[in-house]
């Protein structure tokens, strides 16, 4: 081990935001982490960023995650985007009315 080091050579590693990519806005800054995902799940995402015109594996990941996070109404796009679907669906609806009717003849 050296007794002196030139500090201003000195290569450190950074950890939180990076420099060349700090948003204006803390909310949208990108932060650097660490984080083990199953190898599954990261064979998944880089084979879609292999297609022509995909995004990073990396974004698609973060925009997967995203798709969980509440929303001010208190639940994900990805529950709203369901929602919709099944409400939508005449079967579902149908189903679902056939349930209530029968669950209110039990109860009655």
């Amino acid at each position: 081990m050296r007794k002196e080091y030139d500090l201003e050579k000195l290569n450190v590693k950074r950890r939180g935001i990076l420099p060349s990519v700090a948003a204006s806005s803390m909310e949208n800054a990108k932060i650097r982490i660490t984080i083990s995902i199953d190898k599954d799940v990261i064979e998944f995402f880089k084979e879609k960023a292999k297609q022509p015109g995909a995004l990073p594996y990396q974004t698609q990941i973060n925009q997967a995650l995203r798709t969980l996070l509440p929303t001010a109404e208190g639940h994900s796009p990805l529950y709203q985007q369901i929602k919709e679907e099944l409400l939508h669906d005449p079967t579902f609806t149908f189903t679902l009315k056939k349930i209530i009717q029968q669950d209110q003849n039990l109860n009655n």
